[in-house]
């Protein structure tokens, strides 16, 4: 892809202070108290509460108990989980039924909902509640009046001059509303009568009748008809640039097209009685009299329990948040107490999935407020007709477009912040999709930059840990992946930076595959997020358990199960400790990026997934900007782009596209003139219809300005102030000219290195990956001079010192090696800069040589209280499936291997390394009664040095498999004589997953 059709497309430290009272920490927005080099390593080591992750805690149809609570929560703590997400819902999706518990918001849920409170802020683990039972807000309080709605529109034709006195025709039910393929629910709903729809007019308008009607609705244009009007359904599968280019594609003018003046359109709504009748004295000639009213959705909230089940609020009315909050947000402050604002730190308003409501009942004001202009004399273009001209009519749907997306940002999302905010919460949105109906019209950044939070989601592949199981082909509904990056999370990280929000947060993890995946499988997917700038994670999901339901228990019918019932829970620690370091040290500082993109002032407006833009190559990080950014938080200071709270760019990327809204041309002046670099096409005309042609005058007069000689062909640059404009020059080329090169680069092509960048005061951090499931070696070339750099270890918390580097032309070169999936932090602290010659055998990691493979036989210890022996011998290490047990072969948990063996071979003053080989699919280590810690990824090695003797050594292994496993086993048997009880159905035929220790299991010496 090219840059304009990248363009085209695209749509600190510590803030945390502790309440001395509860223990809990509580988010404040900026960026200070920038903590030093000795600070942030002693933090990175043990991050503490603030920085833990987080979990959905889902409450399925009340079934929790008061030791249900307890023994979560605690565990929670133990393991390293700082926060809880409150869900409460139905059933478990899928068919996975729950049996009923409390009923939502009775007095036993309420009481069970204060004690969760309790504990919570005794052990100091933060709380948030979502907003409705199950998703979205709605619920029993809502009316259709203050439902979510649809517009809809009849027509009658009528000639004059001549006295009308009837009633008008009412629309058909599902108006423009035929392919319908993802909006919740909808079969339900969409073909019922009116009256039980709760239709209501908005305008009565009456054109001249022309002889090709309406021909945007009925001709070749018609293609682009159901976008342009918002009345487009598509899953959430649907790819960015599928959403915003049929919108951003401006409809060609045809012979024939008898466009209607402006002037000849009459507005008949005050002539309307409240029963539909309408008296008019018709002029001469034929008239097309259109009726605009809407109709609400009938959409209701996503496995919502019953008692709480209810229609969607009206997304486009602050009234649904008024009701909602009425009706629960106060609920549940009022019995929260004392732990309301310290606790209880905010209220969360999940995922967007209801479909695509596109009208309310104060649109016509809501539009007169944000556009500037009265859209009833352009109502009809809804329905197909020209009005004005074939420009003119997309103008006004442009404007209707974004009308709609301003008020789901500021009448829904940010109403909702300040109800929040006046209660003493905060506010989490996963506000901009991936949506239900992928094509809902919003400007994803603006509701993002709502929120505290702001959030987005990232998936779990059906087949993310098989060979080639994210490949594209087989399909976005298999690999939950667009060309190898998560959907969102690029979006989400970017409306944080531009926004001002410490923390980018994403739904974690969400998967089909039920007790299949583990920490070892997740890391690759947790690092993808990192480095798209995510670091904030909340698992999904943590179902809320009672103990006397049994393992696994009852669980939701997506999302990887991390709770207490996982049979690796108590292995778990260490790979919330990964998680926890990354989070804090890439919530410290400020993202850095060289380029920022103007996403345009199309709506629906999305960002695309994290790619490398063709145009500047490898090497850049970027964030993307929308209208309402560039327009009230962009300034210039010594030659960049910089936000309020720190942000900066070296250059600013346009749409490849020659329409402009006025404000938004004026601004680019006034940052050129500043010192900005602009690099785009010149503006032609204004993107809407506010002043009307005089507005393309004055862009066509600013342009000239600003563009001056530069025509994108014989001239592609221009000096204007003291900034500097580009037109059809690569990004490259531009960077280059400004001095500023690859911000990070390694020199292995083979390799899949990701990175991400941030800047704390006087030192940088490199969060760097291996995205490849194999070993990778390779220079890392860091765009960093005059810093001591050093290697950080997010899996151990320890530092590992760079002997082997050099620096050149603005460069720290670092040799670099990688295990399949591993990370390193690579932190350039100021100090004194070793002059170290980098030699092609130099290196900065040990070389690991054999010293003794541990063959032979092992004592194996199974627990009896899961159907295996307590005891048995395996001659050699095996794949338990393979054993002709059933009791082994099914068995899921954990086995502690045994081995008794001399190491005469032993030297002193040697580094010694114990080393796994295949582990299915985690290992605790102990050696000689020393326990030695959980290994979770690779390498699979762990330092025993001093703790090998030359006779007489015991090694016990831990090795923990996953639940399936058993659940097959159980699923061939009667119910009577299972061992497992879930609500989720495993076939007994189902291909088991390898399990235990198979090696080879090696000492080794490192060098």
């Amino acid at each position: 892809m090219d840059r304009r059709k990248f363009i085209t497309l695209s749509s600190l430290a510590t803030a945390h202070v502790a309440s001395a009272k509860t223990g809990v920490t509580k988010w404040l927005p900026g960026f200070t108290n920038v903590p030093d080099i000795s600070t942030l390593k002693k933090m990175f080591s043990f991050p503490g509460q603030a920085f833990q992750p987080g979990c959905y805690w889902w409450w399925f149809n009340g079934l929790m108990d008061e030791e249900g609570i307890t023994r979560d929560l605690e565990e929670f703590k133990a393991k390293g989980m700082g926060e809880v997400l409150m869900i409460n819902s139905a059933g478990g999706l899928g068919g996975a039924t729950v049996p009923q518990g409390a009923l939502f918001l009775s007095p036993e849920w309420r009481e069970l909902y204060r004690f969760a409170l309790q504990e919570a802020s005794r052990l100091g683990i933060r709380f948030g509640v979502n907003m409705s039972s199950g998703w979205c807000m709605g619920g029993p309080w809502v009316p259709p009046q203050h439902a979510c709605r649809w517009f809809l529109q009849s027509k009658l034709t009528v000639t004059g001059p001549h006295t009308f006195s009837g009633k008008l025709p009412l629309p058909g039910n599902r108006d423009g509303y035929d392919n319908l393929v993802n909006a919740p629910g909808w079969k339900e709903y969409i073909d019922l009568p009116l009256e039980q729809v709760d239709y209501r007019d908005t305008a009565i308008i009456a054109i001249p009748t022309t002889a090709n009607n309406n021909p945007l609705r009925t001709d070749k244009r018609s293609t682009l008809f159901i976008a342009k009007t918002n009345r487009k359904d598509a899953s959430n599968f649907i790819k960015a640039n599928d959403v915003m280019g049929p919108v951003s594609t401006p409809w060609e003018t045809m012979p024939g097209d008898q466009p209607i003046p402006v002037d000849k359109v009459i507005d008949l709504t005050g002539r309307l009685t409240a029963d539909g009748q309408l008296n008019w004295e018709v002029p001469a000639g034929e008239w097309t009299i259109i009726r605009t009213g809407h109709r609400m959705t009938g959409s209701k909230v996503m496995i919502a329990q019953p008692e709480a089940s209810g229609l969607s609020v009206d997304w486009l009315s602050h009234t649904g948040v008024d009701l909602q909050f009425e009706n629960l947000g106060k609920v549940l402050l009022q019995e929260a107490g004392e732990y309301a604002g310290k606790t209880l730190q905010y209220f969360c308003d999940d995922s967007f999935e209801d479909g695509f409501p596109n009208w309310t009942e104060n649109l016509i004001p809501q539009f007169k407020k944000y556009r500037g202009y009265d859209p009833a004399p352009y109502l009809p273009v809804l329905n197909g007709f020209i009005i004005g001209s074939v420009e003119i009519s997309d103008r006004f749907l442009n404007d209707y477009r974004k009308t709609v997306a301003d008020c789901l940002a500021d009448e829904h999302y940010k109403y909702f912040a300040d109800l929040c905010h006046r209660n003493g919460l905060q506010v989490q949105n996963e506000a901009a999709g991936p949506s239900r109906s992928g094509t809902m019209c919003m400007d994803a950044l603006k509701n993002l930059g709502r929120s505290d939070m702001p959030q987005g989601e990232f998936w779990l592949g059906g087949k993310h840990d098989e060979e080639g199981g994210l490949d594209e082909k087989l399909g976005y509904g298999v690999v939950r992946l667009e060309q190898g990056q998560n959907k969102v999370t690029k979006m989400v990280a970017a409306a944080a930076h531009i926004y001002g929000k410490k923390t980018a947060s994403a739904e974690s993890f969400t998967s089909f595959r039920h007790w299949y995946d583990y920490p070892g499988n997740m890391k690759q997917a947790a690092d993808r997020a990192f480095c798209e700038g995510i670091n904030r994670f909340l698992f999904h999901t943590s179902t809320a358990t009672r103990p006397k339901d049994g393992k696994p228990g009852f669980e939701y019918g997506a999302g990887t199960h991390f709770n207490p019932n996982v049979t690796w829970w108590n292995q778990a620690g260490p790979f919330l400790d990964y998680i926890s370091r990354c989070q804090y040290l890439l919530q410290q500082g400020l993202f850095v990026a060289d380029i920022l993109y103007y996403n345009g002032d199309i709506t629906p407006n999305i960002v695309l997934p994290k790619h490398v833009d063709p145009a500047a190559g490898k090497g850049y990080d970027y964030d993307v900007c929308n209208e309402e950014v560039l327009l009230t938080r962009v300034s210039v200071k010594n030659g960049k782009l910089v936000l309020p709270d720190g942000m900066s760019y070296h250059i600013l990327v346009l749409r490849d596209n020659t329409n402009m809204p006025v404000p938004v041309l004026q601004k680019i002046k006034e940052l050129v003139l500043a010192g900005a670099v602009v690099v785009g096409p010149k503006p032609e005309k204004d993107s809407g219809l506010k002043d009307y042609p005089h507005c393309d005058a004055r862009v066509q007069e600013l342009a000239a300005a600003i563009w001056g000689k530069c025509d994108g062909n014989t001239i592609k640059q221009q000096a204007t102030g003291k900034g500097k404009i580009y037109w059809n020059v690569p990004l490259r080329e531009v960077l280059k000219e400004k001095r500023v090169g690859p911000d990070f680069i390694c020199d292995n092509d083979n390799a899949f290195i990701d990175f991400i960048h941030r800047n704390i005061g006087d030192t940088d951090i490199y969060f760097i990956a291996n995205r490849n499931k194999q070993e990778a070696k390779g220079n890392g070339r860091f765009r960093i001079k005059g810093r001591q750099p050093e290697i950080w270890d997010a899996t151990t918390g320890k530092s590992i010192p760079v002997n082997a580097y050099t620096q050149a032309d603005g460069y720290t070169s670092i040799p670099l090696e990688f295990a399949p999936f591993q990370s390193w932090f690579i932190v350039f602290k100021k100090g004194v800069v070793q002059k170290t010659v980098v030699k092609s055998t130099s290196s900065n990691f040990l070389s690991y040589t054999p010293v003794q493979e541990l063959t032979g036989a092992w004592t194996v210890h199974f627990d009896p209280a899961w159907g295996a022996p307590a005891s048995i011998g395996f001659p050699a290490l095996e794949d338990w499936t393979k054993r002709p047990e059933p009791a082994i072969k099914y068995y899921s948990g954990k086995a502690a291997y045994v081995k008794h063996f001399d190491a005469g071979s032993i030297q002193p003053g040697i580094s010694y390394f114990l080393e796994t080989g295949v582990v299915h699919n985690i290992a605790e280590i102990k050696l000689n009664g020393k326990a030695l810690g959980v290994l979770w990824t690779a390498p699979w090695r762990i330092d025993v040095t001093g703790l090998l003797q030359p006779t007489g050594n015991v090694l016990e292994i831990v090795v923990v498999n996953c639940w399936p496993n058993r659940l097959i086993g159980d699923a061939a048997l009667p119910a009577e004589k299972r061992l497992t009880r879930t609500n989720i159905a495993f076939k007994p035929d189902a291909p088991l997953m390898p399990s235990g220790l198979l090696g080879p299991v090696v000492i080794t010496k490192g060098q």
